[in-house]
This record gives C-alpha cells, structure tokens and sequence, in this order.
C-alpha cells in the first residue's frame, strides 16, 4: 500500500472529514513529505486543504507562529506530522475550544506511516481499552517497578484514565496522538515519590539511561545525558511528573521513537510538564515523555504488567 493510500486510510479512520471540513495540515521542514502524502490523500477526498510548512520548533509545547495559530481556530481537521509536538500548546487548545478536530503526530515517519502502528486492529484495541478503562477507572494508587532501580508510586485518585482506544476524532474538539492505542492519566501533581529509571527514547534520544529521582511530585535530581539533565534548569513545571501511560498497541514497536514506543504494548511512559489537556493542572510551554521498558506494574496492588507483559485478563 503506497504512502498516498495509508495516509488517506489513516484520515478517513482517524477523523472522518467532510466535504465541508477545511483541513490545516502543519509540518516542518523535516516533515514535509509526509505532510505532502497527507495533503494529497486530502485532495482525493475533495476537502479543502492547506499546507503550512513551520519553522522547526526548539521542544515539544513550542507555540507555533501567531499567524498559525490563527489559522488553526479556523480549521475543521487538523493534521500535524511535526518534528516537535504542538499537543500541549495554547494554540492547539484554543483550535479544539473551537471545535477542531486534531490530530497530532510528532516524530512520525515515513516507515511508521506504510507499516507501524497504525497497521494496527484498532477494533480489538479499543475493546480492550474500553475494558482496562471499566477495572480501573476508580482506581487510587500506581506502582511501577523495574530490574534496574525504578521504584516509584502515585495517586490517581479522582482522575480519570484517558482511553486513547483507537485514534477515532470524529467529534468536535476531540484530539488524539497518531499511532494510537494507550491509556494515560495525571497523576495527583505532588503525589509521586520514588526513582524513575527511563530505559528507552526520552526528549527524542535512547542513547543512555536516564535516573530521575523524585519527592513529592517533582524531579529533584536528574543524571544521564546534558538534554535530560537540562530539565532541572527549566522550572518547576518542566520538572513535575504530570503523565503516566500504557501502551496497548500490540503493532507498535519500540524503535527508539517516543510517537510509536509509548503504545508499544506493555511499555509504560512519564511525562513531565503541562498536563492542562487531560485533566491536570500543570499548563505550562513544555511536555516531555520519557520511556520506561520490562516494567512491573500495580494498581492498587493488584499487578497487571509483568516484566513488560501485559498479564491482566481483558
């Protein structure tokens, strides 16, 4: 199946456009053939559509331009194959106040478009989800464990998992992160205490591990590479645990790429930063995900991942 063909497969699962949606699609230089696969399976569709090429962000949650943004508000569909995400942005948040329907998919390649997750069953994946989001919806507390050192526990009591079942948008001011199929929750913000051990891809490197200690919610001592380390430099909010996820996708791999590793099935990822789209109250410029793989995992001291497989009967 060719690019043009996954693309619009994509579009037509994910959002459902109309003949009378107007379609932004935004990329960067790094992304522009992607994005020009997505407007070439818009075109097929007969939507009208716009190409707007950005300039290269310096992080995830960078604003994009003014001009952008205002065009965003003005937008049906939104498609967003960026380097860095514009998720957890003002913009983005005042496009799906509108009514915007988005779709997000910073770091997306050309391999993960013809043949990664989003190859997916999504229909067995949502029943699945919908069925975690039933056992553990009210649940209170998270503890994850790994071989080498994490050791960490929070409270999720009164927040509500967010069941990223399988990537349908079809409803105005509905987002969703392309390939899908995880769930994720904010944890209670000063809940957190333990040590993280992030194993895999975090702030878009895999390169070496990367230790976070953390005490009432926030990382008060990061080791491992100068981009990890560099968050103890940018706040408080850039340093507040603010995500926990599961990845639920049994197609998606881990390559080393955030946007396909997090749905990985039996991976689990932490977030740090602006939490403000999914019921926290973190909102702040940036949101970063960091990795953590063979985890153990216990909610409310009943365990559901094993060595990173996932052992809870659905």
């Amino acid at each position: 199946m060719d690019k043009i063909k996954k693309a619009q497969m994509s579009m037509i699962n994910c959002l459902a456009p109309k003949r009378s949606d107007r379609v932004l699609i935004l990329c960067d230089k790094n992304t522009l053939e992607l994005a020009q696969a997505f407007f070439e399976a818009a075109e097929g569709l007969n939507v009208e559509t716009i190409l707007v090429e950005l300039p290269v962000g310096s992080h995830h949650g960078d604003e994009p331009p003014t001009l952008v943004a205002d065009a965003m508000i003005h937008s049906d569909v939104i498609i967003a194959p960026t380097t860095f995400s514009i998720t957890y942005t003002n913009a983005t948040r005042a496009a799906l106040a509108r009514g915007a329907r988005v779709a997000t998919m910073p770091g997306l390649t050309m391999d993960m478009l013809i043949k990664g997750g989003l190859l997916a069953d999504y229909v067995k994946i949502a029943r699945n989800i919908r069925k975690f989001g039933k056992k553990f919806q009210r649940a209170k507390e998270v503890q994850v464990k790994t071989s080498l050192g994490t050791d960490i526990t929070f409270s999720i009591q009164g927040r509500r998992w967010i069941l990223d079942d399988n990537g349908l948008c079809h409803k105005r001011g509905f987002i969703t992160n392309l390939p899908a199929g995880k769930v994720f929750i904010a944890p209670q913000e000063k809940s957190a205490n333990g040590r993280i051990v992030i194993d895999g891809a975090f702030m878009d490197r895999s390169e070496e591990n990367v230790e976070i200690t953390v005490k009432d919610g926030l990382a008060t001592e990061i080791k491992g590479n100068a981009d990890a380390e560099s968050l103890m430099d940018r706040g408080k909010c850039a340093r507040t645990i603010c995500e926990f996820g599961i990845g639920m996708n049994p197609m998606s791999k881990v390559i080393g790429n955030i946007l396909e590793d997090q749905k990985a099935l039996g991976t689990v990822h932490f977030g740090f930063g602006d939490n403000s789209t999914f019921g926290g109250e973190v909102k702040c410029d940036i949101h970063v995900d960091g990795m953590v793989l063979d985890p153990d995992v216990f909610i409310d001291g009943k365990e559901i991942i094993k060595k990173g497989k996932l052992i809870l009967k659905l």
